[in-house]
């Protein structure tokens, strides 16, 4: 795989990211088999996604609180820097010619460094409108992520309902038939 240039404007994080995305292929070679699609279905899209990953604050148990995800936002690109889709909560995925679809968790799998960064998913599709390249998929798989944890402390009794958000990027490639 040839490594792409990226535009100037993409964040420090983001450009280190989807350099290494672009370049490795160390993680792909440890992809556990219950993320893989049906056998019928082949990747017909690869995008590299940079956005924040939201939590609540909530009580969890008698004096027990915690960060809960609320969803993730995110822009996806492709592997030149032209924006391709956004991600919001749902999970949601849309792009400019008016395509989308949401994603029903299948399966999860720790990151390769797990205390680090976001867990990596397969979904199968859930809704979909429009015409465009997203009405054709029918799962999507999140990789390669970097970052998006909840913190592991500081949600107390005084901060329910406080929303704290945590950078990250992955890399979704969208299958179909």
């Amino acid at each position: 795989m040839r490594c792409a240039q990226f535009p100037k404007s993409f964040s420090l994080l983001g450009l280190v990211f989807l350099t290494l995305s672009s370049c490795a292929t160390n993680q792909v070679d440890k992809m556990p088999a219950s993320l893989t699609p049906p056998p019928d279905q082949k990747m017909i899209l690869q995008a590299m996604g940079e956005g924040v990953q939201t939590y609540t604050c909530e009580k969890s148990g008698d004096d027990a609180y915690a960060w809960v995800a609320s969803g993730p936002v995110a822009d996806l690109y492709d592997g030149t820097g032209n924006a391709l889709a956004s991600l919001t909560q749902g999970p949601r995925w849309s792009t400019p010619e008016g395509s989308a679809i949401t994603g029903v968790v299948v399966a999860s799998a720790p990151a390769l460094k797990e205390d680090e960064d976001i867990p990596w998913v397969l979904w199968k599709r859930g809704d979909a409108t429009g015409k465009g390249i997203l009405a054709r998929v029918t799962s999507i798989r999140q990789i390669r992520t970097r970052g998006g944890l909840a913190p592991a402390k500081g949600c107390t009794a005084e901060k329910v309902g406080k929303i704290t958000k945590a950078t990250y990027a992955a890399t979704y490639q969208f299958f179909a038939p």
